[in-house]
């Protein structure tokens, strides 16, 4: 199915710009075959940018060699992905601390999504990679994919990373504004949509005991986010899309991890909200359980940023 050619320009205006710091780890170039996936299908630019703490020239030399063999890299594997459109590569080596270069390098830049792994082995870069990850996170108002893990061998032998992306939702606006990101990724990536509401229960608690409050109510809720997730589903679906739901009871963030292990999730794209900074962020507090409690790679959007 190929995109229309409203898609390709919105699609273009979400995922256009792709910016990956890299640290000089293997951990860090996990999340490089999803860039590759998805520049590949969209025909954007990759930035490849690496952040030298200090002005000294032998190691910006050192980082200039190591991005410059990595875009060589990249720029055979694309290939590989059947690239419709040429992609273009660049590699900056920015000097300062890496998340405030990073973020200053994506808003002076127009970048449209921060790719990056969220999560490296002990001792492998200078960056602290997981440190580094969630300050961009916290200040930022763009996009952010982030990878936990690296692909499995059988996908990128298929040349198919991302085939069913879950999109968790709680019928509130700031639930929702995944959804738009998702929908032309899907779209372009041919991937199925999977809607899912965690119906959380009203807990109550007697001293240290806690117990259900109102389960004369869970039934009419669960029925409601079926009802909900019906209306978005079709709306998906008249644009082409194809999509499942699903609805649980329980705490979100651990059912949202649950349903994503049990039906072979690719990526969660779910939002946040919040953004005061890089000292201090109130993080969503769903959104934050699932990012450091699982290993599927999650795309967070800002509700501000839709």
């Amino acid at each position: 199915m190929g995109l229309s050619t409203e898609e390709m320009r919105r699609g273009s205006d979400m995922y256009g710009k792709l910016l990956v710091p890299l640290d000089g780890s293997g951990a860090a170039e996990m999340v490089l075959p999803y860039t590759e996936e998805i520049a590949s299908k969209f025909g954007a630019e990759i930035i490849l940018v690496s952040v030298s703490e200090q002005a000294v020239e032998e190691k910006d030399h050192l980082y200039r060699i190591y991005l410059e063999r990595t875009v060589e890299h990249v720029e055979r594997r694309l290939e590989d992905w059947g690239a419709k459109e040429k992609v273009t590569l660049k590699h900056e080596v920015l000097t300062g601390k890496p998340a405030g270069e990073i973020l200053r390098y994506a808003d002076q830049n127009t970048v449209s999504v921060i790719t990056m792994a969220s999560r490296g082995r002990s001792g492998q870069g200078p960056w602290r990679l997981g440190n580094i990850a969630s300050k961009v996170l916290r200040a930022t108002s763009k996009p952010v994919l982030l990878t936990r893990r690296p692909p499995e061998t059988a996908r990128l032998h298929r040349r198919r990373l991302i085939e069913r992306i879950l999109v968790p939702l709680d019928g509130s606006v700031t639930g929702e504004a995944a959804i738009a990101e998702a929908e032309t990724l899907a779209l372009a990536l041919g991937a199925e949509l999977v809607l899912f509401h965690a119906v959380e229960p009203f807990t109550g608690w007697i001293g240290s005991e806690a117990f259900a409050m109102y389960p004369e109510k869970e039934e009419e809720r669960s029925e409601a986010a079926v009802v909900y997730l019906d209306r978005v589903e079709k709306e998906l679906q008249e644009k082409g899309l194809s999509t499942s739901a699903g609805v649980d009871l329980g705490s979100a963030s651990t059912k949202i991890l649950e349903y994503a292990e049990a039906n072979a999730i690719d990526l969660i794209a779910m939002s946040t909200h919040g953004r005061s900074g890089i000292g201090r962020w109130v993080f969503g507090s769903v959104t934050d359980k699932v990012l450091h409690a699982g290993d599927t790679p999650v795309l967070v959007v800002q509700a501000s940023h839709v």
